[in-house]
């Protein structure tokens, strides 16, 4: 869940993930504010040395999707390396 008023997003903090197959990834992008590109939020915090096996049916690495005006972009190396981060791009 993204809070726009606060800047924040929810964070789950694992050591070790692993995503199965079909299991869809599910964007809650609440109040107000604009978001400035380049703005990084951390969705899971992987706290093992491991990258995280799997991706979400709908959100592939890489990925762009749009949510209240603006652009996300997904990265499953993102933070540490071993995190799924979303960047505000333009």
């Amino acid at each position: 869940m993204l809070n726009r008023t606060k800047g924040k997003a929810s964070t789950l903090t694992a050591l070790g993930v692993t995503i199965n197959s079909n299991v869809p990834f599910t964007f809650t992008d609440t109040g107000t504010g604009t978001l400035t590109a380049g703005t990084i939020f951390k969705v899971i915090n992987n706290t093992s040395a491991n990258p995280i096996f799997g991706t979400f049916s709908n959100l592939p690495d890489g990925s762009t999707f749009a949510s209240n005006g603006n652009n996300f972009q997904v990265s499953y190396e993102g933070g540490t390396g071993n995190d799924l981060t979303l960047t505000v791009v333009p």
